[in-house]
C-alpha cells in the first residue's frame, strides 16, 4: 500500500541564505592542485614515473644478484667428487658480479625511496645512480653482443634497462614544472 501524502509546510526544510554565503557563491573559483599518491606535487607526474620504475628495476637487480651470488658460492658442490682443479675460483666472478649488482639495486631502491620521502639532494643522487645504472646496462649490451654467440634475449633486457634508465636520469635532472 503506498501512501500519497504529501509533506505539509511545516514539514518542509528550508535553507535560509545569509550575506556570507552568498559571498561564498560569488568568490572566484581557484582551481585545485590534482596530485595522487603516485606523484607527489616535489616531483611532478613524469618524475614519479621515472622513480616507480627506478624502484622496479632497483628491486629487479637486487633480486639478480642475489641469485648470482647463490651460484657462485655453490659452483663447487656441483662438480662431486672429481672437481676440476681450479674449482675454488670458478665461482668467483659471479659472487663479485652479484656483490656489485646487489649494491647497484640497493643504491637505485634506497635513492628512489629517498626522492619520495623528499630528502635534500636525493633528486640529484637518483639521477646519477640511474644514469651510472644505464652507463653499465649499456656496456653489459655490447659486452653480451660480442661474445661469442650472444644471448639475444639477455642483450634486450639490458637495452631496455638502458633505454628506461637513461630517459628515467633526464627526467629526474630536470625540476617539475
Amino acid at each position: 500500500m503506498v501512501s500519497s501524502k504529501k509533506a505539509t509546510p511545516a514539514e518542509r526544510t528550508t535553507r535560509v541564505r545569509t550575506g556570507r554565503s552568498r559571498e561564498a557563491v560569488a568568490a572566484p573559483v581557484r582551481p585545485r592542485h590534482r596530485s595522487h599518491s603516485l606523484a607527489p606535487e616535489h616531483i611532478g607526474e613524469a618524475g614519479s614515473v621515472a622513480l616507480l620504475a627506478m624502484a622496479i628495476l632497483g628491486l629487479s637487480i637486487f633480486i639478480a644478484a642475489i641469485a648470482m651470488l647463490v651460484f657462485g658460492l655453490t659452483t663447487a658442490s656441483r662438480f662431486g667428487s672429481s672437481p676440476p682443479p681450479n674449482v675454488s675460483g670458478l665461482g668467483t666472478g659471479q659472487v663479485l658480479g652479484g656483490i656489485g649488482l646487489l649494491v647497484a639495486g640497493l643504491a637505485m631502491v634506497g635513492s628512489a625511496l629517498a626522492v619520495l620521502a623528499d630528502v635534500r639532494g636525493s633528486r640529484q643522487i637518483a639521477a646519477a645512480v640511474s644514469g651510472l645504472v644505464a652507463l653499465l646496462s649499456a656496456a653489459g649490451v655490447i659486452l653480451v653482443m660480442g661474445a661469442g654467440g650472444g644471448d639475444p634475449v639477455l642483450a634486450a633486457a639490458l637495452a631496455v634497462t638502458t633505454i628506461i634508465l637513461g630517459i628515467g636520469a633526464i627526467i629526474l635532472v630536470r625540476r617539475p614544472a
